[in-house]
Parts: C-alpha cells; structure tokens; sequence
C-alpha cells in the first residue's frame, strides 16, 4: 500500500548558531604496566610441576593426559593436578600460595571459551610474576588472538602459551591424549616441547 506523508507534519530541527559538541567513540586504550616473567628452570628433572585445572568443562581431562605423560616420558618429574577453588573468572590467591610454596612450575589450563581463555592467560601470568613460578598457559587454538591481546594488556605479551585443537569438551581420552602427543596446530611444534620450553627456556 502507498502511504502519503504530509509535508506539514514533518517536524524541522531548528538551525543552531553555536558549535555541536562531538564525543569521539573510539576512546582511551588501557595503561599498561610491564611485567617480568619470573626466571626459568634449568631443568624438569627432580621438580615438581602443578596442572592447574580452570574447572571449564572437561579441561581437567587434557591436564590428566598431560600428567600421563610426563609419567610415561619424564618420570623423574613430579605433577600434581589440582583445581581452582572456585570459578575460573576469580583470582584464587591460596592456589597460588600452594604452588609457589610446594612447586617449581605451573601449567594452567584449558582456555577453550571466549571467557575462559582470557582467564587462563591471566591466571598464568598471575602466577609467573606476581607468585615467581614459571607458567605456561594452554589453550585451544580458535582463542589465539583473544589470549595474545590478553597478555599484552597485562603487560606480558610475550607471555608462554600453547595451544591444542579445538574442541576439547566431549572428547575421549584417546582423542585428548593425541593432542597432547601431536603439534601445536598455531605453530607446528610438538605440543609437549613447547610446554617444556616454556617452562625452562628465558621469556623474552
């Protein structure tokens, strides 16, 4: 149907004399402090090594094949899986008393969520340089670019992180230890090398 407007009904925005007020949208860019990360080992034999589980769905279960194998490749290393306390969005300080008083070094994982993963980068990096234990962060590799940026605001970019395909929820133990066993599908590298780089090459 044709609809008619009335002219005479259309209401004018008066003409102003004075300048319009114009608000920029594109705003500030956080201030970044720079963090130190903490020094690395010399080696993994002899140490003790937390799997620090995010408690998103079935990340412990990655960490538990990550645990298999060190059992079956580094037995002198010792790990020990444990959980936040509480969701994986809160700081957890007693965590990271425990790991810095009983540990030599951190994994934490999995950031496999557009929350999550975030909050495993900023766990790890709470842990290396505000705790003083070297950490790597895990994630699958569809958050890249989210955990990269992640780090940079908190003032590590060059932050350890190492990524397995994605999807880790559902999958079998087969399945998660093929990740473990295979490469980074971001670099290329064995998955279990680049942890252990991680953890005892220098962060530069």
């Amino acid at each position: 149907m044709d609809q008619h407007i009335n002219i005479s009904q259309i209401q004018r925005i008066p003409e102003t004399s004075g300048a319009l007020t114009v608000l920029n949208p594109v705003g500030y860019p956080p201030a970044v402090s720079k963090k130190v990360a903490a020094p690395r080992l010399e080696s993994l034999d002899g140490k003790t090594i937390y799997l620090v589980d995010c408690r998103f769905d079935d990340s412990i279960e990655l960490l538990k094949q990550i645990q298999i194998w060190f059992g079956e490749h580094m037995p002198s290393v010792t790990t020990k899986l444990v959980s936040l306390n509480a969701y994986y969005g809160h700081d957890d300080p007693e965590t990271w008393e425990t790991i810095k008083a009983d540990g030599d070094a951190a994994i934490v994982g999995v950031g496999h969520c557009s929350t999550c993963a975030p909050a495993v980068s900023t766990h790890a990096i709470t842990i290396d340089t505000k705790y003083g234990v070297p950490t790597v962060a895990l994630h699958t590799d569809k958050f890249v670019k989210v955990v990269k940026s992640v780090a940079k605001v908190a003032g590590l970019p060059e932050a350890p992180q190492v990524f397995v395909p994605m999807p880790v929820m559902g999958k079998s133990p087969a399945e998660l230890k093929a990740y473990v066993d295979g490469n980074d599908p971001h670099t290329g590298q064995p998955v279990m090398e680049e942890v252990i780089e991680a953890l005892t090459v220098a962060v530069q």
